[in-house]
């Protein structure tokens, strides 16, 4: 039997989630028990004013009939029964299920219409409690754990679940919580209840036993046959011809056909990634087919519009997907450590595409500083300068995710609303200034040169989650174009001899106006635009009001000495500032880093003669 194709594999997903949405609106209507039976009683009668119509009815039941055969022959297409434990797990509640739940259907829905029983909630109730009160539960709490932990396995890939899965899995606990309480208020209320006792005819009896034993024989004994096949596939196919799959650093293996190359991962012990379960909704388990991969078939729907959504070059296949029938040689592209013999460990949940704003900070002249300090009298200064950033970005809810020689990067937003993060990264900044500015005073005697620092900030979607290797242990880790556009304005500050340069579009998110900033155009390498951005002469301090920002200073232009001249008043333009892309750990050249401090901006009207017989004639732009 082949792989599942990609049309079964959606029927089971939208059955799935058909069967789920019963089950929430069902136990919704149980925890509205709480506020007493009456209020159940109303609640059931909106519920089955779609349930059990035409619609309702025909949805509800194909999707239970059609939700358990595709689940059963996904199981029985695995070629290999190590598996992570969250699978096994699911399986196992699917397959237990039904010997609860064919009595509370048939009890219900198939008597209530053929005997007319009473379908109402008081009625129902009063013949669950209390003798079948721990039935129901179980029953309750199974498919509730069945349904979220496929719904949670089938959306945890996609960057917009990252968002509301926190409110998601609270209610998901709190959901069965409420609906066990409900049951339990309402039952008691509904056994007090002055109501004649109920009789059932020996039809009635005979027809509700057959009915439940006929159901569970149907659905057990599917499960039998398919357990049946799969014993007379294994046996069929360890008599039948081998492959050899060269595993790329893992050694080869000889086995039977018919397994995908995941399957083969598991079976063998061999660390691989597989965030998806192998169900083609990621692409962590992505191999490099180096030899028989034009006797592979060609990616099926699912398969090909996922490698064309990462831009896969050819040969890139997902091991999840392809089933060799001839050798093969393959190369694992992301590989994991397996936490068991028999268990995957797959890659961080919780890494994804988050809106963050990225910090990255650097001092000056720390190379002129370095070669006139003593190697003692550096490294206290740079615990005591690390110590003060740290203070500065904790007290402001950020986290530092980098320490580089003499600088680091912080991020802001991995909680809280973005605006809070971008106010947060540039209130951090100024403590910062603030914090070198003290150590200037503190150490000022003992310096060849004043500290200097230089930060650029951005906002933008980076790429959280965390790395581990046996060496270096387990680190959180923040990469992507926001923290290589903040690296870059950082590097701008040495340029326009400004502390702090911030990206317009932090300034936007934040939603507050800010004076004393000088506006400016930043090449970015990647970009053909320039980036517009904002230098702080000094801390950073927000306007009274709006429309209370002071005016803009006259634009500055840099050229290639790195001499500063004041442009034209008249015309209010953007300072222009090409640099090159810098890695994070670099420093500027000595000259630039022992530039002097920024100047305030000259004041409007016309230059004095000083200035007239200093300034060039010709104003060179440096190139964007």
């Amino acid at each position: 039997m082949d792989q599942v194709s990609s049309w079964s594999r959606d029927i089971r997903f939208a059955s799935g989630m058909v069967l789920l949405a019963f089950a929430a609106t069902h136990f919704l209507n149980h925890a509205s028990g709480i506020a007493g039976l009456e209020v159940m009683e109303a609640m059931q009668n909106w519920r089955y004013g779609f349930w059990h119509s035409w619609p309702g009815t025909v949805a509800l039941y194909a999707s239970l009939i059609v939700h358990p055969l595709f689940a059963l022959l996904r199981v029985a297409q695995r070629r290999t029964f190590k598996m992570p434990a969250r699978e096994m797990l699911q399986i196992g509640l699917g397959v237990m299920i039904p010997f609860f739940l064919v009595d509370h259907i048939v009890g219900t829905r198939v008597m209530g219409t053929f005997f007319n029983l009473d379908e109402s909630y008081h009625a129902v109730l009063r013949r669950l409690w209390p003798n079948l009160a721990f039935s129901q539960s179980i029953l309750l709490l199974l498919v509730w754990t069945h349904g979220i932990i496929g719904l949670h396995f089938s959306l945890r890939s996609r960057e917009s679940y990252q968002h509301w899965r926190d409110p998601f899995m609270l209610a998901a606990i709190l959901l069965p919580i409420l609906a066990l309480i409900g049951f339990a208020v309402a039952a008691r209320e509904a056994g007090h209840m002055q109501l004649p006792p109920e009789t059932y005819s020996d039809s009635a009896i005979t027809m509700f036993n057959q009915n439940v034993i006929w159901a569970k024989t149907a659905f057990y004994g599917l499960v039998g046959c398919f357990v049946g096949f799969v014993a007379i596939r294994e046996i069929r196919v360890r008599t039948t011809r081998h492959i050899t799959v060269r595993f790329v650093g893992h050694g080869v293996r000889k086995l039977t056909p018919g397994l995908t190359v995941l399957e083969m991962f598991r079976r063998f012990g061999i660390p691989h990634a597989a965030l998806c379960g192998g169900r083609a909704r990621c692409a962590t388990c992505r191999v490099l087919v180096l030899d028989g991969a034009d006797k592979l078939p060609p990616p099926g729907p699912n398969e090909a519009r996922l490698l064309r959504r990462i831009s896969a070059p050819d040969r890139v296949r997902l091991a999840c997907q392809i089933r060799p029938r001839d050798d093969l040689q393959v190369q694992i592209l992301l590989a994991s450590r397996l936490g068991a013999a028999t268990r995957a460990t797959e890659p961080e949940a919780s890494a994804g595409k988050r809106g963050l704003t990225v910090m990255v900070a650097d001092l000056r002249a720390f190379s002129a500083l370095s070669e006139r300090q003593l190697p003692q009298e550096l490294i206290g200064l740079l615990n005591r300068f690390f110590d003060e950033m740290a203070q500065a970005i904790a007290a402001h809810g950020g986290r530092i995710d980098a320490f580089y020689g003499d600088g680091f990067m912080a991020v802001f937003g991995l909680e809280g609303a973005p605006a809070r993060a971008a106010q947060a990264a540039i209130s951090a900044a100024g403590d910062i200034v603030r914090a070198v500015e003290a150590l200037n005073r503190e150490y000022g005697a003992a310096l060849p040169l004043p500290l200097r620092i230089g930060i650029g900030i951005h906002t933008g979607q980076a790429i959280v989650g965390s790395v581990e290797s046996e060496s270096l242990g387990r680190r959180e880790i923040t990469v992507g174009e926001t923290v290589m556009i903040a690296s870059q304005l950082e590097s701008a500050t040495r340029r326009v001899l400004s502390d702090l340069v911030v990206s317009e579009e932090t300034i936007r998110v934040t939603g507050r106006g800010y004076r004393g900033t000088t506006p400016l155009k930043i090449s970015i390498k990647g970009r053909e635009k320039p980036l517009t951005a904002y230098g702080f002469a000094s801390v950073p301090e927000l306007a009274e009001r709006d429309g209370d920002d002071q005016e803009p200073a006259p634009a500055i232009e840099t050229d290639s000495t790195g001499l500063q001249e004041p442009a034209a008043a008249p015309e209010e333009r953007a300072i222009e500032v090409a640099i090159e892309q810098e890695p994070l750990s670099g420093a500027g050249t000595v000259q630039e880093e022992a530039a002097p401090a920024p100047q305030p901006p000259p004041k409007r009207g016309r230059s004095s003669k000083a200035d007239k017989s200093t300034a060039p004639k010709n104003t060179k732009k440096s190139p964007v």
